[in-house]
């Protein structure tokens, strides 16, 4: 019994040695509004240039692909055929049977056996491939315009819907683009500057040929290049170097203080009693080793600086 107190009092000792133990020094940051010229990167994917999208006229699943994601295509080159398989099936069974008639026809005829049956199956026959024929050819899905088809597209068997879904996308082979996300600062700036852009590939090295810049939406701009060579391919992860970026009242936070969890960002915001709590917050570009904020955190928000765990 004496052994039993014993232990219990030495576990009371050491909880209560560790509910004493001293918090480190919380490293805080006040977050405020930035004005100057800038050079803001942003990472994104070659995608194309001048890009259509293209749609089915009507609904049903995805029983051809006559091409291969990435390809340059011709215009009112065949691409896609939607439809029933059902129907297609039938179709086919029609053309043979009615193949088989036609030939029987002139044998019935010579015998005086059956005749007005047959001539009568025979043209509901020809009725029926006809209305099958025009579903099928309403489901023939075409290229719009002479392209590259992007690196993506339906799968066959998926289930699209009439003027909806999107099947693919095509856009002009001697262009790419890199499409990114903005914060209202650098939209401003786009909206009437024009930076230097630039593109790096993954191994550092730069493109030989500087980009234009274009405002898709508020929140989206896109990077166009020449590719003539042939150097940009779809779907390549690339860096656009944005030079001379004039900024007004751009919201910036460091590298070190942003957390990722499940692809999103997240900063510790810190209230007047230094009790920290995680938000999420949109980024834009980056400079040097800060972020453009888009959303989530405003000038005089103060917020844990560095994370230990990221």
């Amino acid at each position: 019994m004496k052994k039993f107190f014993a232990l219990i009092f030495a576990g009371i000792i050491f909880f209560a040695g560790c509910g004493n133990e001293e918090t480190p020094d919380l490293k805080t940051e006040k977050i405020s509004a930035t004005n100057g010229v800038l050079t803001v990167t942003h990472d994104g994917k070659i995608s194309l240039a001048h890009e259509l999208m293209i749609h089915s006229n009507v609904s049903g699943k995805v029983l051809e692909k006559y091409f291969k994601d990435g390809d340059d295509v011709t215009e009112r080159q065949k691409l896609f055929k939607i439809g029933d398989a059902e129907k297609e099936t039938e179709l086919l069974q029609a053309k043979t049977k009615l193949g088989e008639l036609l030939t029987t026809l002139p044998k019935e005829l010579a015998q005086k056996k059956s005749v007005d049956e047959l001539q009568a199956e025979i043209a509901d026959l020809k009725d029926r491939i006809k209305i099958l024929e025009e579903e099928s050819e309403a489901g023939m899905v075409y290229a719009p315009i002479a392209g590259k088809l992007g690196a993506e597209s339906v799968r066959l068997g998926e289930n699209v819907k009439a003027n909806d879904t999107v099947l693919a996308k095509i856009g002009r082979t001697d262009s790419a683009a890199v499409r990114f996300e903005i914060s209202a600062a650098e939209k401003n700036f786009l909206a009437s500057g024009k930076p230097k852009v630039s593109l790096k590939f993954n191994d550092g090295t730069k493109y030989s040929r500087e980009g234009t810049i274009n405002l898709l939406n508020d929140t989206t701009a896109e990077a166009t290049f020449d590719n003539a060579d042939g150097l940009l391919h779809l779907g390549d992860a690339v860096q656009i170097e944005l030079d001379g970026m004039k900024l007004s009242d751009a919201v910036l936070v460091p590298e070190s203080a942003i957390q990722k969890r499940d692809g999103e960002n997240f900063v510790f915001v810190v209230d007047e009693n230094k009790q920290a709590a995680l938000k999420k917050i949109s980024l834009g570009g980056k400079a040097g080793n800060q972020f453009v904020v888009n959303d989530g955190l405003k000038a005089g928000d103060e917020i844990k600086s560095e994370i230990g765990n990221k």
